[in-house]
C-alpha cells in the first residue's frame, strides 16, 4: 500500500498540482500509513512535517455535529425542535419568493435538523440569488470590522444572519452554507458556555487534542502551513494572503468562533477525533465522546438521493447523500469507489479530506493547502488504493 500511495502522491506533486501534502491511514486506532510530501511553505523553504498545522475549514463541521448531538443525548436539545426555542431571533424568519423576488414569511418552521442537514436555506456568500448576495454583503461587513473593537462575536453573528431572508423554505431543498455556524450559537446558548470553551471541555481535552484550535499560537506558528491559490491564469500556485468566511489570520484568537470553518489542526491531532468516530464514539484511551446511537444519527442519510443530487452538482458528492454535516456513501457505482456503503466524512476548502468507515474501523486522510481544492482527485485515488489493500 505504501509504495502505491507514495508513487501516486509524488506523481501529482511533480506535476505541481499542490505544494505539499500530508497523508495517513488509521485502522483500529493504529496508524498503518503516513507520509509527508513537498513543502509546508515554499517561500520560506519549510518542508512538510507530520505535525504541520493546516487550516481545515469545513472539517470543523463534523466537530460541530458531534457537539450538537452530545447535547441531544443529554436531553438538552432535540433536532426536531425549532431553532427559535434556542435563538429567539429566528422566530419570524422570511424567505425570498422565487417568483416575486420579495421576502415573505416562511411556510415551514426552521428546525435544528434543517441546520444539521443543510436544508435550512442559509447559503454561503455568492451571487446566484438574493440570499447569497445578502450573505456576501454581511460577510463584507464582518471583514471590515474583523480587526477592530467592533468585531462580531458568535451571538451577534447569529442575530445578523436571522435578519437575512432564506433562499427557500426550510426542509424543501439542500444548499451548503452557514448552518453549522448557527449550530455553534445554539450550542453556546444551551450549554451556557462560550462555543470554543465547550469544544475544549467536551471534545478536545477528553481526546487529548492539543493542536486543534481556532487560531495558531505564536509558539506553533513555525508549524503553520502557508495556504496557496491558483494565479490569475490558473498556471501556478501562489500564496493566498486573504482571510475568508469572516475569519482572521489565525495569529490571534478571533472574535467570531466559526462552527462551520474556523479550526486549524494536524492529522495526528484530528485523528484522535476521527478514530473515535470510526470506533463507535470511543477514543483509543477509552473515552466516550458520543453514544453509538447519536453517532448513527449523524451518519444516517437524511436528504434523500434524488433531492440531494438535484440540489447539488459537486463531482465529489456523486453517489453520496448528506447526514448531519457529513456526506454518507449510498451508491458505490455512482461514486466510483470501492469504499464501504455508509462511509462518511467531509473535506475543507483548502483540500483537507477525511473519511471514516465504521465497518472497517478505518480513517483515511489526505491534506493539501490549496484554495478551492475540497475533495481532490488524489483523495479519491487514495481511497481506492487503501480499500484495495486492507
Amino acid at each position: 500500500m505504501k509504495a502505491l500511495l507514495d508513487a501516486m502522491i509524488n506523481k501529482s506533486l511533480k506535476e505541481k498540482r499542490f505544494v505539499g501534502a500530508n497523508a495517513a491511514v488509521y485502522r483500529n486506532y493504529d496508524c498503518i500509513y503516513e507520509n509527508s510530501f513537498g513543502m509546508a511553505d515554499k517561500e520560506k523553504n519549510k518542508s512538510m512535517q507530520r505535525d504541520s498545522i493546516f487550516r481545515i475549514y469545513s472539517m470543523t463541521k463534523p466537530v460541530t455535529a458531534v457537539a450538537v448531538m452530545q447535547l441531544a443525548e443529554q436531553g438538552k436539545l432535540c433536532p426536531d425542535f425549532p431553532v427559535s426555542w434556542y435563538l429567539p431571533e429566528f422566530a419570524d424568519i422570511k424567505v425570498y419568493d422565487a417568483e416575486t423576488g420579495k421576502a415573505r414569511p416562511a411556510r415551514t418552521e426552521l428546525r435544528v435538523q434543517h441546520l444539521l442537514n443543510m436544508t435550512s436555506g442559509m447559503p454561503y456568500a455568492n451571487c446566484l440569488n438574493q440570499t447569497q448576495k445578502d450573505v456576501a454583503a454581511f460577510y463584507y461587513e464582518m471583514e471590515q470590522k474583523r480587526d477592530t473593537p467592533q468585531a462580531l462575536h458568535l451571538a451577534e453573528y447569529c442575530k445578523k444572519m436571522a435578519e437575512i431572508p432564506l433562499e427557500f423554505d426550510p426542509g424543501t431543498h439542500w444548499d451548503y452554507g452557514t448552518s453549522a455556524d448557527i449550530l455553534g450559537g445554539i450550542v453556546q446558548v444551551v450549554s451556557g458556555m462560550d462555543y470554543r470553551d465547550y469544544l475544549f471541555q467536551n471534545i478536545f481535552h477528553p481526546l487529548g487534542m492539543t493542536d486543534t484550535d481556532f487560531y495558531v499560537p505564536e509558539e506553533k506558528q513555525d508549524r503553520f502551513t502557508q495556504a496557496y491559490m491558483p494565479d490569475e491564469n490558473n498556471n501556478i500556485l501562489i500564496p493566498d494572503k486573504g482571510c475568508h468566511l469572516g475569519l482572521n489570520d489565525y495569529k490571534t484568537l478571533p472574535a467570531f468562533i466559526s462552527g462551520g470553518a474556523g479550526l486549524c489542526s494536524t492529522i495526528p491531532d484530528y485523528a484522535k477525533f476521527a478514530t473515535a468516530l470510526a470506533n463507535g464514539g470511543v477514543s483509543k484511551t477509552g473515552i466516550r465522546i458520543i453514544s453509538e446511537k447519536a453517532l448513527e444519527y449523524i451518519r444516517t442519510p437524511q436528504v434523500g438521493g434524488e433531492n440531494f443530487r438535484k440540489d447539488q452538482n459537486w463531482d465529489s458528492l456523486r453517489g453520496y447523500d448528506y447526514g448531519c454535516l457529513v456526506r454518507v456513501l449510498t451508491d458505490k457505482k455512482t461514486a466510483g469507489t470501492i469504499a464501504s456503503l455508509g462511509e462518511f466524512g467531509w473535506d475543507g476548502w483548502t483540500g483537507t479530506y477525511f473519511c471514516v468507515d465504521p465497518a472497517e474501523k478505518l480513517v483515511i486522510f489526505f491534506w493539501v493547502q490549496t484554495a478551492c481544492a475540497g475533495t481532490t482527485p488524489e483523495a479519491k485515488l487514495m481511497r481506492n488504493i487503501v480499500y484495495g489493500k486492507i
